[in-house]
């Protein structure tokens, strides 16, 4: 007997020894049962039985049902599986998590099972029917089975490619016909290139492996900084694999980037881009020259920063069950402060060629996605001595950053003690696309009500922030080397990349919106601020979308901002009080994004006149005294559509008719529904944009009256679908985005001379134009007017109000 005939021999025996008999498998089965039914007993006797009720009964009952039913679902599943064939069996077992994980970045959670159970279904025929006619033949009359089955793998097969590239419905027929009405800024368009020459030239650390202009070629070397301390996971395998690509670890992370700068002696504001995360063999600094030839010709030093090798990777799958570096947002915003150092290093340096040219009292930062998140914890970590999750890391910057601007970014990458990053009194700016493949929650909005703006008449210095929310914009084309694709180039495939506006365009309005920004906080240009608050005002300049933006400034003065107790009734105002009257829906709450709360709170209401018969209103009443107004002031406050019905939770409608009644008023046949009812069901389907009246009351009772379309209809919630299909989408297509309206009150005197703008006493939204709706308000209050550079008031004429 050979060796192997041994060791086979020897396994057979061995695997006899250790396999249970029949007898023993039973054995095994009862005593399980035995177990179970003992587990279920004790639980009746202990539980149950005590205190005796038939609902505790009943509950311990349909509970016990309910399980041993989902033990037979899987006892049924493992069945099915059993029918198969071992080869396909072991196939499909040993081959699925691959499958899964290969499908699951473009089709989400959902979709990869979906399109898994799909094109199992399809390649098990294909394949199988294809293997059978190359044994047997092309026999059809012997083959009808098999042919049947290449024939239903074929339709599923085009129906799904079917699916995939059929253009959908319009999302928003409610903006079909939206023009941005025509508020150009009687100014220079800040997206137009300035007088300056532009240069250029690149700083690194001079031994850049991958890149010549940060390596051999590089123009002015920069110092490493160790960044350990911020950066999990640079280590195992992966770690190894991204130390080999750069050359350098964690410990020794260079300060690399483009610059594009002004020719002249200076000094000049500095502004520094960071991209987000992206493959980081495909480097992502170079996409921001557009920005950069643009802002340099205005007078602007301006640095894209380079932090590729913080991005991922492939070669991150090395660490399977923890690929990747983990929450890097903090060294991103650290490294972007260490940039800035250098540069200040280099501003005192006689003997640097940027001696003297640097205003380093006047700099600003712009971040995209991961980056976007990233500017927020620098202007954070600016203010700190010490760093929040080790403070043996001690930090020493206290640099004038006079402005952030975030493109799309992420929020909660980075949570310092497990909250999200706070900001206070910094000028803040964020963009986001509607259809963001990549990010597809406006996350900056997070951010956005987390940046804390002090209230103070007596201080000279002002601060604002202000968001744009941009139908058709998607998140890759803010740079140039990311594109139309937001999902990688393979996870593409389910992105639908048809709807999303043209390139240019979008970075048409990143050059206006961010050069005016830039304008507003480095050179003190208060001229180009209207356009932060009002997409109206820069209507020339760019491309006639559909925008949400909102705003709030320092000088705003909060009514109700629903943010101060459990209580609905109160207001931010000591003293002041919300009433509702007729609403069928009224509550305070955080509100959700797509996939995470946004950090405020909002009032949500609703009114429906078929709940209620008479006028709905919501109405904020003023202690006499309280606010400072003056006609000069304006009325503020933030909306967005409420994604929701209208009537109660426990609305039923006794008086509406029978199906039967409806069917025979109409046109069509006894029990059957007229093509007139389907239209009118529709109709009422289909959102509509919301009207409704704004009253003001003063202290001796003479109120006035305004519509809301006198600043802008409230449209409903943009629906954003980023996939091919709907069974792809990972999240919710809408959201709420909020908007800002103000009304001068001014406007509200020249209607009535008779109302008094200084003793305000009520506000009262008055829901008598649309016969339904379900509306988000926040922010709440007064403002001071803002002035356009022509000398005219940043608001909508007053030829729309009316006297009451």
């Amino acid at each position: 007997m050979t060796v192997k005939q041994r060791l086979v021999s020897w396994f057979c025996r061995f695997r006899a020894a250790l396999t249970p008999s029949e007898a023993a498998w039973r054995g095994a089965a009862t005593a399980l049962w035995l177990l179970t039914g003992l587990l279920t007993l004790a639980v009746l006797v202990a539980d149950v039985l005590p205190d005796f009720s038939f609902g505790k009964l009943a509950g311990f009952l349909i509970a016990l049902t309910t399980l041993l039913l989902a033990g037979l679902l899987i006892r049924l599943v493992l069945w099915l599986f059993s029918l198969l064939s071992g080869r396909y069996r072991a196939s499909l077992f040993f081959l699925l998590p691959l499958f899964f994980l290969l499908l699951a970045p473009g089709a989400g959670r959902k979709g990869a099972w979906i399109v898994a159970a799909a094109l199992l279904v399809i390649t098990a025929l294909l394949g199988g029917g294809v293997a059978v006619l190359r044994k047997e033949g092309f026999r059809p009359r012997e083959q009808k089975v098999t042919l049947a089955a290449l024939g239903i793998a074929l339709t599923l097969l085009v129906t799904g490619l079917v699916v995939l590239a059929r253009p959908g419905e319009p999302p928003n027929p409610a903006m079909a016909d939206f023009r941005l009405e025509d508020r150009t800024l009687d100014l220079a368009n800040p997206g137009e290139p300035g007088d300056y020459v532009v240069q250029t030239l690149t700083y690194g650390s001079g031994k850049d492996l991958r890149r010549p202009e940060y390596g051999d070629v590089v123009d002015l070397v920069s110092r490493s900084v160790d960044g350990s301390k911020l950066i999990d996971n640079w280590e195992g395998p992966g770690g190894w694999l991204r130390t080999r690509y750069w050359g350098f670890d964690a410990t020794e992370l260079p300060l690399q980037g483009r610059v594009w700068y002004p020719k002249g002696t200076g000094p000049f504001p500095l502004v520094l881009i960071v991209h987000g995360n992206h493959s980081m063999e495909d480097f992502s600094d170079p996409g921001y020259a557009y920005l950069g030839e643009l802002l340099a010709s205005r007078g602007t030093i301006f640095v894209s920063v380079d932090e590729n090798f913080l991005n991922s990777s492939t070669a991150d799958l090395a660490d399977m069950f923890g690929p990747g570096l983990k929450e890097e947002n903090d060294a991103r915003g650290w490294l972007l402060l260490e940039h800035v150092a250098q540069w200040s290093d280099w501003n005192s340096d006689l003997e640097h060629p940027f001696s003297g040219k640097v205003d380093i009292d006047r700099v600003a930062l712009i971040g995209h996605s991961r980056g976007g998140e990233a500017v927020a914890v620098a202007a954070a970590f600016n203010k700190l001595d010490r760093y929040p999750d080790d403070a043996t890391l001690a930090f020493d910057y206290g640099f004038n950053i006079r402005g952030v601007i975030a493109i799309a970014p992420s929020d909660g990458q980075y949570e310092p003690r497990d909250r999200g990053t706070p900001l206070s009194d910094v000028n803040y700016f964020t963009i986001h696309g509607s259809l963001d493949g990549d990010v597809t929650s406006f996350m900056g909005t997070s951010q956005y009500s987390r940046v804390e703006l002090t209230h103070d008449p007596a201080r000279e210095e002002r601060h604002f922030k202000s968001s744009l929310y941009v139908l058709g914009a998607n998140h890759g084309q803010f740079n140039t080397s990311w594109g139309r694709n937001d999902m990688g180039r393979f996870w593409g495939w389910a992105l639908d990349t048809r709807p999303i506006m043209d390139p240019e365009e979008q970075r048409r309005i990143a050059k206006v919106y961010f050069s005016a920004f830039l304008e507003v906080v480095l050179r003190d240009n208060v001229a180009y601020l209207p356009i932060l608050r009002d997409a109206r005002r820069a209507r020339s300049w760019v491309p006639d979308r559909f925008y949400l933006q909102n705003y709030a400034d320092s000088t705003d003065f909060a009514i109700a901002s629903f943010d101060e107790d459990l209580d609905p009734v109160t207001t931010t105002l000591a003293g002041g009080r919300i009433e509702g009257e007729h609403l069928t829906k009224w509550r305070e709450q955080w509100m959700p994004l797509k996939y995470k709360l946004l950090d405020t709170h909002v009032a949500v209401v609703a009114w429906d006149n078929e709940a209620e018969e008479e006028t709905a209103s919501f109405s904020f009443e003023l202690p006499e005294g309280a606010v400072a107004t003056s006609p000069e002031t304006l009325l503020v406050f933030s909306l967005s559509a409420a994604d929701e019905g209208t009537l109660p939770e426990d609305w039923e409608d006794e008086d509406s008719e029978s199906e039967e009644e409806v069917a025979k008023d109409g046109d069509g046949a006894e029990g059957e529904p007229s093509d007139e009812d389907d239209e009118d069901d529709e109709d009422e389907d289909t959102p509509e944009p919301l009207d409704w009246s704004i009253v003001l009351t003063d202290a001796a009772g003479v109120s006035v009256t305004s519509k809301l379309s006198h600043d802008r209809l409230l449209y409903p919630q943009v629906q954003a679908p980023t996939r091919r299909a709907s069974f792809l989408e990972n999240h919710s297509t809408s959201e709420v985005v909020l908007h800002r309206y103000a009304f001068e009150l001014s406007a509200f005197t020249r209607a009535n001379p008779g109302f008094d703008p200084t003793a305000i006493r009520e506000i009262r939204f008055v829901f008598d134009v649309n016969p339904k709706g379900a509306i988000v308000i926040d922010d709440v209050g007064f403002a001071e007017v803002p002035v356009d550079a022509d000398g005219t008031l940043a608001t909508a004429p007053d030829s729309a109000l009316e006297l009451r």
